[in-house]
């Protein structure tokens, strides 16, 4: 089985709504990011395709794997180290929560920690920048490529629709802003398509035009 996501979080009997559920949004920016790199790796796990570091007050149970193909491992988060820890350090704090918890399994389950510990290093290394291209389309006629990047920061989900010329953006538009959680930010990603005479649409999950441009002025611009 390919290890596709992670997830860190607090388990909200120990901690409560208040600060388990601002925790997991925060903690999606570096998880999408690990989880994206250890996708591409397709590293074979043996029975699970996610691995959850669940914070607990006292983390005495041992790591299992559940009838959902999800490893959980319980880690220790403190809560009075949390609370103040500066909202530009976070990263580097949720950063050291999962490497707590891939040092409580090794050996136990196979992980690839080398990998995980690679992508966090290459993570604040960029600033802690989480962006990728979702799909890309090239403008028949045009040496141009309509894209849709999407970036992930601590507060926001932004998609955004970008015209490229080569590696320059050429131009751009903001078709979505919203909170960093898994639900939303994947309803966004269905579809993405460039007709023929330039007109772009972006569809969500429940099939609905959420970005609709017709580009003929646009490009007449560039």
């Amino acid at each position: 089985m390919i290890l596709k996501d992670i997830y860190l979080y607090p388990e909200v009997l120990d901690y409560g709504e208040e600060l388990t559920y601002p925790f997991k949004e925060l903690t999606r920016s570096l998880c999408n990011y690990l989880g994206r790199r250890v996708k591409q790796a397709k590293y074979d796990t043996a029975g699970f395709n996610r691995v959850c570091f669940i914070g607990k007050k006292d983390p005495i149970g041992e790591s299992y794997v559940n009838s959902c193909n999800v490893l959980g491992v319980e880690i220790f988060i403190d809560e009075n180290e949390y609370r103040h820890t500066l909202k530009s350090e976070l990263n580097k704090y949720f950063a050291k929560l999962v490497i707590n918890g891939l040092d409580k399994v090794d050996g136990r389950y196979s992980l690839p920690k080398d990998l995980i510990v690679n992508a966090i290093d290459e993570f604040e290394s960029s600033g802690f920048i989480n962006e990728w291209v979702f799909k890309r389309k090239k403008l028949k006629g045009y040496k141009l490529t309509g894209l849709l990047k999407c970036r992930l920061t601590l507060d926001n989900f932004f998609m955004d629709f970008q015209i490229i010329n080569e590696d320059k953006v050429v131009y751009e538009e903001n078709v979505v802003t919203d909170h960093p959680n898994d639900f939303v930010f994947y309803y966004h990603l269905n579809k993405f398509n460039i007709t023929d005479d330039y007109v772009v649409e972006v569809v969500n999950k429940a099939d609905n035009v959420i970005y609709s441009k017709r580009l003929t002025n646009v490009l007449k611009s560039l």
